[in-house]
């Protein structure tokens, strides 16, 4: 297979962790690994960066997703044109955009059924 000759443009990678206990898993990360809080809002998500890793912690919603489920983020500037980019590249979509300001999702599959989503920050409304 071919490498694309045009990569999308990816502004920054995070691996997503759901977990079960925010505050646990912020100690974790951080107390026990030594890893620097770069971010918190409150029980809703957390980001810490490790060395060459930059960890999303979000709480297992209930009934969908597992506590210590993995997905990979990928930030970009606009999800229509990474999203027209990637499906002209034979990827298909999962769902409409998710839009929890202030930021927009789209998530997909890759062909072993891990969870990707790419990621938009936008202005609070």
């Amino acid at each position: 297979m071919n490498a694309p000759s045009q990569p999308a443009v990816y502004n920054s990678g995070t691996v997503t962790i759901l977990v079960r206990n925010m505050d646990e898993a912020v100690t974790f990360y951080t107390a026990v690994l030594g890893f620097e809080l770069k971010s918190r809002y409150g029980n809703e998500f957390a980001l810490v960066q490790g060395p060459g890793i930059l960890i999303g912690l979000h709480p297992a919603p209930s009934g969908k997703g597992r506590d210590g489920q993995i997905s990979i983020g990928l930030a970009v500037d606009s999800l229509e044109d990474a999203m027209k980019l990637l499906t002209k590249r034979g990827l298909q979509f999962i769902g409409e955009i998710a839009e929890d300001p202030p930021m927009r999702f789209a998530f997909f599959h890759d062909p072993n059924g891990v969870e990707l989503y790419l990621a938009q920050e936008t202005a609070w409304r």
